[in-house]
């Protein structure tokens, strides 16, 4: 009777609870402190990629001799930055850090290539065209596992978002001396007035177009 008694107050004694429903709340907390540290990590890492392709963007819009210099500098800006001591770490080369980000920048500078982010819903209308560089941001801090919670993602890679700095580039010296001063300005100088035709085909070798700034 006495060990009858005895097994049912031990099956009724329900003191370890507070225990057990303690662990299960501390891991779902902490599961929670681990996504919203990742997601503000993940905002704040943003806006150091915006600022990278803002600064590429910047070095590609400076007027140089060629377009292709310009193409070089932005290159060059932008591998620069991802290469940077304190940022290498975490934009990680191979896909190894926190975040990830393109390989190769993708420079659109329009001109006489007539190259742009044609894929972009506002490049269809009349708008000024999208020019400028772009690359793709991965936040991989974002693909993890959250005990009682999950995966973040449904069972695939890590989200990603394309970054893009669009600042109209200047005209080089190439463009300027090829395609604006030789031609479009000699003509519109000698349609100014009627006068003006005295220089005719016979002065036309004595223009020297000079570039200022670009143009």
């Amino acid at each position: 009777m006495k060990q009858k008694l005895a097994g049912k107050s031990i099956l009724n004694n329900s003191s370890g609870m507070i225990t057990a429903e303690f662990i299960f709340s501390m891991t779902l907390v902490a599961g929670l402190c681990m996504v919203l540290f990742a997601l503000n990590f993940t905002l704040s890492m943003a806006e150091v990629a915006q600022y990278i392709a803002f600064s590429a963007a910047r070095a590609h819009a400076a007027g140089h001799i060629t377009p292709e210099n310009q193409v070089q500098l932005a290159q060059k800006k932008y591998a620069e930055l991802k290469g940077n001591p304190v940022l290498a770490p975490i934009f990680g080369a191979g896909g190894t850090g926190w975040f990830r980000l393109s390989e190769q920048l993708e420079v659109r500078s329009a001109g006489a290539s007539g190259a742009t982010f044609s894929d972009y819903p506002s490049a269809s209308e009349d708008r000024v065209p999208q020019v400028g560089v772009r690359f793709e941001f991965t936040p991989r801090i974002l693909n993890m596992k959250v005990a009682f919670l999950g995966s973040t993602t449904e069972d695939g890679p890590a989200p990603s978002a394309k970054i893009t700095g669009l600042l109209i580039r200047e005209p080089t010296q190439q463009e300027c001396w090829e395609l604006e001063m030789k031609e479009v300005r000699r003509d519109a100088i000698l349609n100014l007035d009627s006068r003006f035709q005295e220089l005719g085909a016979a002065k036309i070798s004595e223009y020297v177009p000079m570039e200022d700034n670009g143009c």
